[in-house]
C-alpha cells in the first residue's frame, strides 16, 4: 500500500524584521503589505490544488500567512492548525540584529566575511554550528538540534496525514533551507523567497523534495 501524501510547504510572507534586514528567527513581527501579496500570490500558485489539511508554525507571520492562503483558496479542509515543531531556526543572542554585521562576526575568526563564506566551508552544517559557538547566550540552535526537530515535524505530520492527502505547511526561510539541504538539495546561493513554495513527498519511512523554492 502506497502511504504517500504530498506536501506543499510555503514560506511566511514578508515581515517588518524582514524589511529592515534582522534576524528573525524565534522573534516575531507582522506581515507588511508586500508579505500579504506574497501570501496571495502563493495562494494563486497553489489554486489548482485541493487541500485536506493546513498546518503552520504558531509563529504570528506563518499562521497569518496560512489563513491568508486557505481563505483566497477556500479550501475545505478537514484541519487547519499549529504545528510548533515548524518554527524557524532559533538564532539565540543575535536575534533582532542586523543580518548582514551578525554575519560578518561569526565568519571573522574563519577568515571569512559573510554566511556564503561559511556556506562555502561546510554548508547548513557549518553555518549553524558556527553561529552557536559564537552566540554568547549557547542559545542559537545547532545542525543537530535543527534535524532533531525537523524528524519531530515530520513525525507530527504522519500522525495527522492520511495517504493521498495534499497538506498546506506554512513555514521558515532557514527552517526549510536546512530541512532541503539534510534532504540532498542543494541550496548554494537558494534561499526560500517570502511566499515561495517547494514540493515534498512523505511517507512511513523518507521524505523527499519534488521541488523546491519554486
Amino acid at each position: 500500500m502506497d502511504n504517500t501524501f504530498t506536501v506543499y510547504l510555503v514560506r511566511h510572507g514578508s515581515t517588518l524584521l524582514n524589511s529592515y534586514n534582522r534576524m528573525q528567527g524565534w522573534i516575531d513581527s507582522d506581515l507588511t503589505e508586500e508579505g500579504i501579496e506574497q501570501a496571495q500570490q502563493a495562494a494563486d500558485k497553489l489554486s489548482d490544488i485541493s487541500f485536506d489539511r493546513a498546518f503552520s508554525s504558531d509563529l504570528g507571520r506563518a499562521v497569518n500567512t496560512r489563513n491568508l492562503i486557505t481563505n483566497q483558496l477556500q479550501s475545505n479542509l478537514k484541519e487547519a492548525a499549529d504545528l510548533p515543531e515548524f518554527w524557524e531556526v532559533n538564532f539565540g543572542f543575535f536575534e533582532g540584529l542586523n543580518s548582514d554585521d551578525i554575519w560578518a562576526g561569526i565568519a571573522a575568526p574563519y577568515g571569512k566575511h559573510s554566511q556564503k563564506d561559511l556556506m562555502d566551508i561546510g554548508g547548513q552544517e557549518e553555518v549553524r554550528n558556527a553561529m552557536n559557538k559564537a552566540d554568547p547566550s549557547h542559545v542559537a540552535e545547532t545542525y543537530d538540534q535543527v534535524i532533531a526537530r525537523l524528524k519531530a515535524a515530520f513525525q507530527q505530520l504522519r500522525d495527522h496525514c492520511e495517504p493521498g492527502e495534499n497538506i498546506l505547511v506554512i513555514s521558515h526561510g532557514t527552517l526549510i533551507r536546512t530541512m532541503a539541504d539534510y534532504l540532498g538539495v542543494d541550496t548554494t546561493d537558494n534561499y526560500p523567497i517570502n511566499g515561495g513554495v517547494s514540493q515534498l513527498s512523505i511517507d512511513d519511512d523518507q521524505a523527499v523534495f519534488e521541488s523546491y523554492n519554486q
